[in-house]
């Protein structure tokens, strides 16, 4: 609001009559301002109540029917959305689910969209192109919910911005991240509407935006938003959201070479998630906490944590995260100088990778094996691992730039000028250019004649 309320405005913030928008505006100004309080309480007063008494009464009746009629039709709305899941999840078409929700408002309920978006933020970890889809069948509900008359504007529009970031989300996971940053622009419109939308929603979509900033090494813009989310859910009291958000903040440390901070505020994170309500985020940041322990020479510790956290990648029980235990092991191997353990856990994880046909993942694994060939002096195992992933690249038409890379390892192999400096170099590009497509190799040491 611009200046004081009008008197006018106070009597209808005292009957209930103004928009949620602006009922939140009064609110906050008479926090504040001892004139507008005065005219308030002069509003309430016995004396000033007493000629309207009955206007007021039949005015605060219709509030609290309106209040109880939404609160009937958001328990109705809860209690059906698991049944309605079930029966989209009966559809084994997808082309099916999305005319359902397009074209029936029986569809149209908000809990169902939030149980379809954290089945997009589950889906994430096994399946991109299904994150996708949930999230896509989300942002329907959730355009019908607002088109339809049964729900408050505040449930709507939190339930967009949520489905909407998911499924930017579910487009950076895919590669896609123009599109990502699109969707993420439409979502900030609402966003800058003060007061449209609640602080955990706002923490949510900022947390997601930041991943996005993260992927295209965007690192100062990822960690301004993560300390925003972090205040936001340090004000709200939401310790599992905030050991999440610490997890996420961690990451940028990370990937910016600064891993002690990294490692500390992995255990910050790891004291505040709740293992029971968060096990998957609890397992990432226990993961992330041993590649650290590992980076940075303590790989007896990093042993002794993979030792406690082994039980709880065999409890998540999907194939991707058994591969990722298998690979820890093989880098906690590695980190203890146990070579041949290291080998055999790459060459497993690599060939099932290859199978699954995650390229990048099977790459990164295959120049593990690399370093540990380079070690050994093993140029010729060298050149084969650089030969094998060069051929897969392609045959599937993967990142220019990437196969050159490898091109490049190949070279220096065959001219069996090969060393660890060079296996790095193109590990971290192969890194940059999983999510920029614009990426260029270019190599530090140039290659003999």
């Amino acid at each position: 609001m611009n200046g004081h309320p009008t008197r006018e405005d106070l009597e209808r913030f005292v009957q209930g009559c103004l928009p949620s928008p602006e009922m939140q505006s009064v609110s906050n100004h008479l926090l504040d301002c001892g004139p507008c309080q005065k005219a308030l309480a002069g509003m309430l007063a016995p004396e000033a109540i007493a000629p309207r008494r009955e206007t007021y009464d039949c005015v605060f009746d219709r509030v609290f029917q309106r209040m109880a009629e939404r609160e009937a039709q958001l328990a109705r709305d809860q209690a059906a959305a698991r049944p309605l899941l079930d029966e989209l999840m009966a559809q084994t078409v997808s082309a099916r689910r999305h005319l359902l929700v397009a074209n029936s408002p029986r569809f149209h309920n908000p809990f169902l969209g939030d149980l379809l978006i954290e089945k997009a933020r589950e889906a994430a970890f096994q399946d991109a192109s299904q994150s996708l889809d949930f999230a896509r069948l989300a942002v329907t509900i959730a355009e019908g919910a607002r088109a339809g008359s049964c729900h408050s504007q505040e449930v709507c529009d939190g339930l967009w911005c949520r489905a909407m970031a998911q499924l930017a989300n579910a487009l950076r996971i895919g590669g896609r991240h123009a599109d990502a940053g699109k969707v993420f622009l439409l979502v900030e419109e609402l966003l800058g509407q003060e007061g449209r939308i609640g602080l955990q929603d706002v923490a949510r979509v900022l947390d997601l935006r930041a991943s996005l900033h993260r992927d295209l090494r965007e690192f100062d813009a990822a960690g301004r938003l993560l300390d925003r989310v972090i205040t936001i859910y340090q004000r709200l009291g939401h310790w599992n959201l905030l050991g999440r958000a610490l997890m996420q903040r961690s990451a940028i440390f990370g990937e910016t070479g600064e891993l002690d901070p990294e490692i500390r505020m992995l255990r910050r994170a790891l004291d505040l998630i709740d293992p029971q309500e968060e096990p998957r985020s609890f397992l990432v940041a226990r993961y992330n906490l041993i590649v650290s322990l590992n980076q940075t020479g303590r790989s007896r510790e990093a042993f002794a944590l993979l030792f406690h956290t082994r039980p709880l990648f065999l409890k998540m029980g999907d194939r991707l995260s058994l591969l990722r235990l298998r690979w820890l092991e093989g880098l906690v191997a590695m980190g203890l100088g146990r070579l041949e353990q290291a080998e055999v856990a790459y060459r497993e994880v690599r060939d099932a990778y290859l199978q699954l046909s995650l390229d990048y993942d099977a790459a990164m694994v295959s120049l593990e094996l690399a370093s540990i060939y380079v070690r050994q002096g093993r140029t010729e195992d060298v050149r084969q691992v650089a030969e094998e992933m060069l051929l897969v690249f392609s045959s599937r038409e993967i990142h220019r730039e990437a196969h050159q890379a490898l091109a490049y390892l190949h070279g220096a192999a065959c001219l069996e000028r090969v060393g660890i400096a060079l296996v790095q170099e193109v590990s971290d590009f192969l890194k940059e250019a999983r999510s920029n497509p614009g990426a260029r190799f270019m190599p530090r040491t140039p290659l003999p004649c």
